[in-house]
């Protein structure tokens, strides 16, 4: 989604508001004037933070990561929908148990030295997988694969742990030169840093903590790119990046949407580009709580949240809304479920069919329990107190409640004690988020005993529905497995599902084309993109 607009309003009431220049922004400053003059009218300047290697399977840096996408392609790709699309694979098949894959390679991919890549680099590709850093950027890998073996000059075998729905969005490594690399796979080997290319860029130089200097390959299997020569900038970190994109030093710059605004002026040109994050915000209930193990409790507060307003007020429009714990935009997105328009009517309903008929001084809701005491409609909303949208989400939700008929309190510690709190169950609602993997598994959230199932939920029915979901094999059958699971998360209401976060990817407004970053790759279609300096 393209967005455009100046800003210099409201937002800038976010800054420190300090008149004393802060002391990273004056060595920034330094760096700026000392590398302004290297800029070429034909170059696109990126940025990343120094590197340890340009071996993109040894590399531990997500900054890094995003630039050797430039230069590698993936064994098989991922759109911006989550599906699969071919990379250095032109097409697979999965066996009928799902457990290993059969990859076809495309037919003349080649590396910048103009030799093929074959079947041996796919081997080659994983075996340095496993012989990764644990926390290298694709080292994961290896949780889902347990072989790769070669079944042709062009074709791979790949063998899988378990049957998974989501085994396939787990290839998406890059492939590296067995020829070139082989017995050269140390990190700051003399191959690891000056990397054999397969994507539209390849390195020209590299300047120590610096600067990498990228030019179009010519072996690209795709044909000639639109922009021919990259810069990017070696610089110490976000702060960095925001002073260089400001000064029109950098070209890129990724940041929160939210965010975003506060980092531009009036008078800068610049066209912004929203993608998701992967951040997904919910509200959850506690189900230690016995009041919250009423189903019409639970959908009385989910017709209390008014999403429009959140959208509006706490995303400021940079957000996906959507009725389940799946990106609206996935393919796997379920759209025929029960959601929960924003119905205070219906929210005093359900709540007197839950036996909250009757009210004390106050205007708190009550109802006479069947030991003939008394139950006070009150809930305590648990939210971190650095997040900002989600602070303002706790608010109105806080103020929505007390309107139908709640007592709320609401309770916003730093993020250590609100882990702390969540870890521990003190809270009836919970304002959160989790950060989404690509490959998708929702079994660690909503399963009896799931590592991230602070909310206590159990029912034995979605742990069915979840098995099933991650065990289909096939598009189909996936499909039609998270189809039926969302439908029933959506009734049985864990969570009300709120949004994904935008990520958003600022471009200075010399470069055109089909820009559509996704979270797997900011720079995704970078080689349609032209850049065309003004006078």
């Amino acid at each position: 989604m393209k967005w455009k607009r100046s800003i210099a309003i409201l937002l800038i009431c976010f800054l420190t508001g300090c008149t004393e220049k802060p002391k990273e922004q004056e060595q920034t400053d330094v760096v700026t004037q000392s590398v302004q003059t290297n800029i070429t009218k034909d170059d696109f300047t990126l940025s990343m933070r120094v590197p340890e290697t340009l071996n993109p399977l040894l590399n531990r840096d997500a900054s890094v990561d995003c630039i050797l996408k430039l230069m590698f392609l993936p064994l098989i790709g991922q759109s911006e929908d989550g599906k699969s699309e071919k990379g250095v694979a032109e097409s697979w098949e999965l066996s009928p148990d799902g457990r290993m894959l059969s990859v076809q390679l495309r037919s003349g991919l080649q590396w910048e030295d103009g030799t093929p890549v074959t079947a041996n680099d796919v081997v080659f590709s994983y075996q340095t997988i496993v012989g990764a850093p644990q926390d290298a950027v694709y080292k994961k890998v290896v949780d889902y694969v347990s072989a790769c073996t070669k079944t042709s000059d062009n074709r791979v075998n790949i063998y899988f742990r378990q049957a998974f729905s989501g085994n396939l969005s787990t290839l998406y490594f890059p492939v590296i030169s067995r020829a070139y690399y082989k017995g050269n796979t140390a990190i700051n080997s003399e191959a690891s840093m000056h990397p054999l290319c397969n994507g539209p860029y390849r390195m020209e130089s590299y300047s120590m903590a610096s600067m990498l200097k990228l030019v179009a390959n010519e072996h690209y299997i795709d044909g000639a790119v639109g922009i021919p020569k990259i810069q990017v900038r070696i610089t110490a970190g976000k702060d960095t990046d925001v002073f260089s994109f400001q000064q029109g030093i950098l070209d890129a710059m990724v940041t929160d949407a939210i965010e975003a605004g506060k980092y531009l002026d009036a008078e800068m040109k610049t066209n912004s580009y929203a993608f998701s994050s992967g951040l997904y915000d919910f509200i959850g209930f506690n189900f230690q709580n016995a009041l919250f193990q009423d189903k019409d409790i639970r959908q009385a507060v989910a017709y209390a949240v008014p999403t429009e307003e959140i959208y509006e007020t706490a995303y400021l429009q940079f957000a996906d809304m959507t009725n389940t714990p799946i990106h609206p935009k996935s393919w796997l997105y379920e759209t025929n479920v029960v959601s929960y328009q924003y119905d205070t009517e219906m929210a005093n309903t359900l709540l007197k069919n839950a036996g909250f008929t009757e009210s004390d001084s106050n205007g708190v809701r009550k109802r006479q329990k069947e030991n003939g005491t008394e139950e006070r409609l009150q809930v305590r909303i648990l939210v971190n107190q650095e997040n900002v949208a989600r602070k303002q989400i706790a608010a109105k939700l806080e103020s929505e409640l007390e309107g139908i008929g709640f007592d709320v309190t609401v309770e916003a510690p730093t993020y250590e004690i609100y882990q702390e709190k969540l870890t521990k169950g003190e809270f009836d609602l919970v304002v959160g988020g989790w950060r989404m993997s690509e490959v998708l598994d929702l079994r660690p959230f909503f399963a009896t005993g799931g590592m991230y199932n602070y909310i206590r939920y159990s029912n034995p029915e979605i742990d069915q529905l979840l098995q099933a979901a991650n065990q289909a094999v096939g598009e189909g059958q996936t499909v039609l497995a998270y189809s039926n699971l969302q439908k029933r998360l959506s009734e049985e209401l864990p969570y009300i599902s709120l949004a994904y976060r935008q990520d958003v990817l600022m471009l200075s407004n010399d470069v055109s084309g089909a820009v559509q970053p996704n979270r797997i790759n900011v720079y995704h279609g970078i080689a349609n993109w032209t850049l065309e300096r003004g006078a």
